[in-house]
């Protein structure tokens, strides 16, 4: 299972720390946005135009996301793989599929032309996720998480970020990691992990 790991902080007493809890990552989405249109070695002209579109209509469109998305699988269908898998979640959000490895210069040439073909996704997928799984604009992911399964009714209100940092930290869960809401609310969170019954990608 492939999971990209959230530093949960130094444990105390047997229990995780959630560092940063109840601080924000921007004033609101509008400021959020903001300083992603201001950065300009990271934001293209592409997402920046999308990133104005979004300040005046209050949020990234289903619309400019889906079509995000649809540029970066056929850049990628362009460059020749022969299929890409986007997992689509309860919440709208989407995500690549794992992929089967290929030889040592399948995978650089891979690398290469997904950094190209992602560089338009970025920023707009961060706000498009951010709208849906961290609207609060948590700046502790475990707390961003936690609060999204709170609203979507995943888990009982008495279910902490603490709680969730602990359960990661051991590999043991009380929620069922499987549940594609439950998925919804950690990818959204940029947290990803794959599962056998996921598809897989045959690239090459």
């Amino acid at each position: 299972m492939n999971d990209d790991e959230i530093s949960n902080g130094e444990s105390s007493g047997g229990s995780v720390a959630v560092p940063g809890e109840g601080s924000r990552l921007a004033g609101s989405l509008d400021e959020y946005i903001d300083s992603l249109i201001a950065d300009t070695e990271w934001t293209t002209d592409y997402e920046r135009e999308i990133l104005e579109r979004a300040k005046a209509n209050g949020g990234v469109s289903v619309t400019d996301y889906e079509q995000t998305w649809s540029r970066y699988k056929q850049c990628m269908l362009d460059k020749g793989y022969k299929e890409i898998i986007l997992i689509k979640y309860p919440n709208g959000l989407y995500h690549e599929a794992p992929y089967q490895e290929g030889t040592t210069r399948q995978m650089a040439k891979h690398d290469k032309d997904m950094q190209t073909c992602m560089a338009d996704v970025g920023a707009v997928a961060q706000v498009y996720q951010m709208q849906i799984g961290n609207p609060t604009l948590f700046s502790n992911k475990n707390e961003a998480i936690v609060d999204c399964f709170r609203r979507n009714n995943l888990v009982p209100l008495t279910y902490t970020a603490q709680q969730y940092a602990q359960e990661r930290a051991e590999g043991e869960y009380t929620i069922d990691r499987q549940d594609m809401e439950i998925r919804g609310c950690e990818v959204a969170n940029d947290l990803f992990a794959s599962y056998v019954d996921d598809p897989v990608e045959q690239l090459w």
